[in-house]
Protein backbone atom coordinates (compact mmCIF):
# COMPACT_ATOMS: atom_id res chain seq x y z
CA UNK A 1 0.00 0.00 0.00
CA UNK A 2 1.06 3.64 -0.82
CA UNK A 3 -0.41 6.72 0.02
CA UNK A 4 0.95 9.64 -1.59
CA UNK A 5 1.15 13.13 0.47
CA UNK A 6 0.67 16.44 -0.54
CA UNK A 7 3.25 18.85 1.18
CA UNK A 8 1.17 22.39 1.97
CA UNK A 9 4.76 24.53 0.26
CA UNK A 10 3.72 24.82 -3.64
CA UNK A 11 6.55 23.70 -6.09
CA UNK A 12 7.41 20.16 -3.38
CA UNK A 13 6.48 16.75 -5.13
CA UNK A 14 4.41 13.94 -2.69
CA UNK A 15 5.99 12.61 -0.14
CA UNK A 16 5.68 8.84 -0.03
CA UNK A 17 7.25 6.74 2.52
CA UNK A 18 6.22 3.45 2.35
CA UNK A 19 7.26 0.91 5.43
CA UNK A 20 8.12 -3.15 5.54
CA UNK A 21 4.75 -4.78 5.84
CA UNK A 22 2.57 -2.68 3.72
CA UNK A 23 2.02 -0.36 6.48
CA UNK A 24 2.52 3.38 5.98
CA UNK A 25 3.89 6.83 7.85
CA UNK A 26 2.55 10.29 6.88
CA UNK A 27 4.96 12.40 7.35
CA UNK A 28 5.36 16.37 6.39
CA UNK A 29 8.26 18.10 5.12
CA UNK A 30 8.51 21.45 7.21
CA UNK A 31 11.71 23.55 6.63
CA UNK A 32 13.99 21.13 4.91
CA UNK A 33 13.20 18.83 8.02
CA UNK A 34 10.67 15.74 7.93
CA UNK A 35 8.20 15.28 10.98
CA UNK A 36 6.25 11.85 10.94
CA UNK A 37 2.74 13.21 12.19
CA UNK A 38 2.84 9.47 14.32
CA UNK A 39 3.37 11.25 17.59
CA UNK A 40 5.64 10.91 20.09
CA UNK A 41 3.52 13.10 22.68
CA UNK A 42 3.85 9.99 25.63
CA UNK A 43 7.75 9.55 24.95
CA UNK A 44 10.24 12.10 27.42
CA UNK A 45 12.66 13.94 26.56
CA UNK A 46 16.48 13.62 26.95
CA UNK A 47 18.76 16.40 27.62
CA UNK A 48 19.57 17.02 23.62
CA UNK A 49 16.09 19.19 22.95
CA UNK A 50 14.86 20.44 19.66
CA UNK A 51 13.27 24.04 19.79
CA UNK A 52 11.62 25.34 16.56
CA UNK A 53 11.58 28.56 14.89
CA UNK A 54 9.45 29.61 12.05
CA UNK A 55 12.10 29.91 8.98
CA UNK A 56 11.32 33.93 8.02
CA UNK A 57 11.71 35.11 11.72
CA UNK A 58 15.33 35.52 11.10
CA UNK A 59 15.29 37.67 14.79
CA UNK A 60 13.96 35.20 16.60
CA UNK A 61 16.40 32.70 15.30
CA UNK A 62 19.38 34.71 15.97
CA UNK A 63 18.14 34.97 19.99
CA UNK A 64 17.71 31.17 19.96
CA UNK A 65 21.11 30.76 19.03
CA UNK A 66 22.57 33.20 21.79
CA UNK A 67 20.39 30.78 23.79
CA UNK A 68 21.23 27.62 22.49
CA UNK A 69 25.08 28.95 23.28
CA UNK A 70 25.60 30.69 25.84
CA UNK A 71 22.83 30.45 28.20
CA UNK A 72 21.52 26.47 27.76
CA UNK A 73 24.62 25.01 28.94
CA UNK A 74 24.09 26.81 32.39
CA UNK A 75 21.13 24.83 32.98
CA UNK A 76 22.33 21.00 31.76
CA UNK A 77 20.93 20.82 28.25
CA UNK A 78 21.76 21.02 24.74
CA UNK A 79 19.48 22.89 22.67
CA UNK A 80 18.91 21.79 18.85
CA UNK A 81 17.39 24.90 17.14
CA UNK A 82 15.23 23.57 14.10
CA UNK A 83 13.41 25.84 11.18
CA UNK A 84 9.80 24.99 10.19
CA UNK A 85 7.92 26.90 7.41
CA UNK A 86 4.66 25.85 8.00
CA UNK A 87 2.40 28.52 10.90
CA UNK A 88 0.19 25.26 11.33
CA UNK A 89 3.03 23.09 11.31
CA UNK A 90 5.56 24.45 13.65
CA UNK A 91 2.82 24.30 16.66
CA UNK A 92 2.13 20.48 15.20
CA UNK A 93 5.37 19.69 16.09
CA UNK A 94 5.05 20.67 19.73
CA UNK A 95 1.89 19.12 20.20
CA UNK A 96 2.75 15.99 18.82
CA UNK A 97 6.30 15.89 20.85
CA UNK A 98 8.12 15.62 17.98
CA UNK A 99 10.40 19.05 18.98
CA UNK A 100 10.39 20.14 22.41
CA UNK A 101 9.37 23.01 21.78
CA UNK A 102 8.90 26.40 19.39
CA UNK A 103 9.76 30.10 19.82
CA UNK A 104 8.57 32.52 17.61
CA UNK A 105 4.70 33.32 18.71
CA UNK A 106 2.55 35.19 21.41
CA UNK A 107 -0.42 34.28 23.17
CA UNK A 108 -3.03 35.97 20.65
CA UNK A 109 -1.32 33.83 17.77
CA UNK A 110 -0.89 31.04 20.17
CA UNK A 111 -4.70 31.55 21.24
CA UNK A 112 -5.59 30.88 17.51
CA UNK A 113 -3.88 28.18 16.75
CA UNK A 114 -5.54 26.48 19.81
CA UNK A 115 -8.83 27.28 18.59
CA UNK A 116 -8.52 26.17 15.01
CA UNK A 117 -6.47 22.79 16.06
CA UNK A 118 -7.34 21.82 19.51
CA UNK A 119 -3.26 21.59 20.02
CA UNK A 120 -2.51 21.21 24.03
CA UNK A 121 0.00 23.99 24.26
CA UNK A 122 1.62 26.68 26.39
CA UNK A 123 3.43 29.62 26.57
CA UNK A 124 5.41 28.49 29.31
CA UNK A 125 8.47 31.37 29.03
CA UNK A 126 7.80 34.73 27.37
CA UNK A 127 11.04 35.98 26.82
CA UNK A 128 11.40 38.95 24.63
CA UNK A 129 9.06 41.75 22.65
CA UNK A 130 8.67 42.79 19.10
CA UNK A 131 9.28 46.27 17.82
CA UNK A 132 6.57 47.36 16.11
CA UNK A 133 6.76 50.50 13.67
CA UNK A 134 4.61 52.28 10.97
CA UNK A 135 6.70 52.36 7.82
CA UNK A 136 6.20 54.89 4.91
CA UNK A 137 7.73 55.33 1.45
CA UNK A 138 6.35 59.25 1.05
CA UNK A 139 5.93 60.37 4.94
CA UNK A 140 7.50 60.79 7.70
CA UNK A 141 4.66 61.77 10.43
CA UNK A 142 1.39 60.76 10.90
CA UNK A 143 1.01 65.20 10.51
CA UNK A 144 1.88 64.30 6.91
CA UNK A 145 -0.40 61.40 6.74
CA UNK A 146 -3.08 62.31 4.51
CA UNK A 147 -6.68 62.13 5.13
CA UNK A 148 -7.94 59.24 3.48
CA UNK A 149 -4.66 57.24 3.72
CA UNK A 150 -4.32 53.73 2.99
CA UNK A 151 -2.63 51.47 5.80
CA UNK A 152 -1.80 48.12 5.96
CA UNK A 153 -2.06 45.64 8.47
CA UNK A 154 -1.64 41.74 8.72
CA UNK A 155 -4.64 39.76 7.88
CA UNK A 156 -4.57 37.21 10.57
CA UNK A 157 -6.43 37.95 14.06
CA UNK A 158 -3.46 38.38 16.46
CA UNK A 159 -1.56 40.21 13.82
CA UNK A 160 -3.98 42.49 13.07
CA UNK A 161 -5.27 42.96 16.91
CA UNK A 162 -1.82 44.47 17.64
CA UNK A 163 -1.73 46.42 14.79
CA UNK A 164 -4.69 48.47 15.85
CA UNK A 165 -3.69 48.76 19.04
CA UNK A 166 -0.52 50.48 17.93
CA UNK A 167 -2.39 52.76 15.84
CA UNK A 168 -4.87 53.53 19.07
CA UNK A 169 -1.86 54.20 21.02
CA UNK A 170 -0.52 56.56 18.47
CA UNK A 171 -3.82 58.58 18.56
CA UNK A 172 -4.57 57.75 15.19
CA UNK A 173 -8.07 55.68 15.50
CA UNK A 174 -10.22 54.17 18.69
CA UNK A 175 -11.61 51.22 19.75
CA UNK A 176 -14.66 50.10 21.08
CA UNK A 177 -14.90 49.59 24.89
CA UNK A 178 -13.32 46.25 25.83
CA UNK A 179 -11.43 45.96 22.74
CA UNK A 180 -8.39 48.43 23.33
CA UNK A 181 -6.67 45.74 24.87
CA UNK A 182 -5.08 42.61 23.56
CA UNK A 183 -7.18 40.26 25.16
CA UNK A 184 -10.14 42.03 23.43
CA UNK A 185 -8.26 41.42 20.04
CA UNK A 186 -9.41 44.05 18.15
CA UNK A 187 -10.70 43.27 14.32
CA UNK A 188 -11.32 45.89 11.89
CA UNK A 189 -15.16 46.14 12.69
CA UNK A 190 -13.83 47.38 16.50
CA UNK A 191 -12.80 50.86 15.30
CA UNK A 192 -15.01 53.02 16.90
CA UNK A 193 -13.71 56.19 15.59
CA UNK A 194 -11.41 57.14 12.27
CA UNK A 195 -10.90 61.05 12.48
CA UNK A 196 -8.84 60.88 9.54
CA UNK A 197 -10.69 57.91 7.35
CA UNK A 198 -7.96 55.56 6.76
CA UNK A 199 -8.14 52.79 4.32
CA UNK A 200 -7.43 49.61 6.01
CA UNK A 201 -6.04 47.10 3.61
CA UNK A 202 -5.60 43.66 4.58
CA UNK A 203 -2.42 41.73 3.75
CA UNK A 204 -1.41 38.60 4.51
CA UNK A 205 2.13 38.27 6.13
CA UNK A 206 4.72 37.83 3.54
CA UNK A 207 3.20 40.22 1.20
CA UNK A 208 3.65 43.21 4.13
CA UNK A 209 6.64 44.61 2.89
CA UNK A 210 5.99 44.41 -1.08
CA UNK A 211 2.50 46.08 -0.19
CA UNK A 212 4.54 49.16 0.91
CA UNK A 213 4.71 49.80 -2.80
CA UNK A 214 1.14 50.26 -3.06
CA UNK A 215 -0.22 51.64 0.06
CA UNK A 216 0.73 54.96 2.19
CA UNK A 217 1.71 52.99 5.03
CA UNK A 218 2.18 49.74 6.91
CA UNK A 219 1.93 48.92 10.42
CA UNK A 220 3.78 45.38 11.54
CA UNK A 221 6.09 43.71 13.93
CA UNK A 222 9.14 45.47 12.32
CA UNK A 223 11.00 41.52 12.56
CA UNK A 224 7.78 40.73 10.03
CA UNK A 225 9.50 43.32 7.34
CA UNK A 226 13.44 43.67 8.26
CA UNK A 227 14.47 40.23 6.49
CA UNK A 228 12.75 42.20 3.35
CA UNK A 229 14.93 44.68 3.51
CA UNK A 230 12.75 47.66 5.06
CA UNK A 231 14.79 50.03 6.42
CA UNK A 232 14.67 52.58 9.50
CA UNK A 233 14.39 55.55 6.82
CA UNK A 234 10.89 54.61 6.23
CA UNK A 235 9.77 54.64 9.37
CA UNK A 236 6.89 57.07 10.28
CA UNK A 237 7.06 55.77 13.90
CA UNK A 238 7.41 53.01 16.46
CA UNK A 239 5.05 51.49 18.66
CA UNK A 240 5.75 50.30 22.45
CA UNK A 241 4.89 46.23 22.29
CA UNK A 242 1.38 45.88 23.36
CA UNK A 243 0.77 44.55 26.85
CA UNK A 244 0.17 40.78 26.35
CA UNK A 245 1.82 40.57 23.07
CA UNK A 246 5.41 39.32 24.65
CA UNK A 247 6.85 36.34 22.53
CA UNK A 248 8.50 33.45 24.08
CA UNK A 249 9.02 29.37 24.78
CA UNK A 250 5.58 27.24 23.90
CA UNK A 251 5.49 23.42 24.70
CA UNK A 252 3.29 20.84 25.21
CA UNK A 253 0.92 20.51 28.56
CA UNK A 254 1.49 16.86 27.78
CA UNK A 255 5.56 17.39 28.50
CA UNK A 256 5.22 20.01 31.53
CA UNK A 257 6.12 18.26 33.82
CA UNK A 258 9.10 16.56 32.36
CA UNK A 259 12.42 17.56 33.99
CA UNK A 260 14.26 18.15 31.06
CA UNK A 261 11.52 20.37 29.64
CA UNK A 262 11.01 21.97 33.15
CA UNK A 263 15.02 22.98 32.35
CA UNK A 264 14.32 24.06 29.10
CA UNK A 265 11.39 26.35 30.55
CA UNK A 266 14.00 27.60 33.11
CA UNK A 267 16.65 28.06 30.17
CA UNK A 268 13.93 30.62 28.87
CA UNK A 269 13.44 32.64 31.87
CA UNK A 270 17.29 33.07 32.61
CA UNK A 271 18.43 36.87 32.97
CA UNK A 272 20.73 36.60 30.74
CA UNK A 273 18.70 36.77 27.81
CA UNK A 274 17.21 40.31 28.94
CA UNK A 275 20.40 41.61 29.50
CA UNK A 276 21.39 40.20 25.70
CA UNK A 277 18.76 42.44 24.30
CA UNK A 278 19.54 45.40 25.97
CA UNK A 279 23.31 45.14 25.48
CA UNK A 280 23.72 43.58 22.34
CA UNK A 281 25.80 44.61 19.26
CA UNK A 282 23.63 42.20 17.30
CA UNK A 283 21.76 45.44 14.95
CA UNK A 284 19.13 42.54 13.44
CA UNK A 285 18.06 41.88 16.93
CA UNK A 286 18.55 45.10 18.86
CA UNK A 287 16.29 46.65 15.52
CA UNK A 288 13.60 43.82 16.38
CA UNK A 289 13.46 42.54 19.65
CA UNK A 290 13.72 44.04 23.29
CA UNK A 291 13.45 42.63 26.61
CA UNK A 292 10.25 42.57 28.71
CA UNK A 293 9.40 45.14 30.67
CA UNK A 294 12.11 47.16 29.10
Amino acid sequence: MTIAIETKKRGRRPLVLKLAGGGVAIAAVVGGIIYANTSNADQPFGTNLKVATWSTDIAAENLLQFISTEVAPDHGITIEPVQIDNLIEINRAVDAGNVAGNFFEHQPFLNDAIAANGFELTLAAPTFTWDQATYSNNYRSWDELPTGASIALRDDPAGQAIALLDLAEAGQITLKPGKDTIDGLPQLGDIESNPKNYEFVQVPIGQLARSLADVDAVTVHISDVYAAGLTEDQILARHPAPAGSEGGLVVSNKHLEDPNVQKLIETFQDPKIAEFLETTDNALIRDTLGPIGG
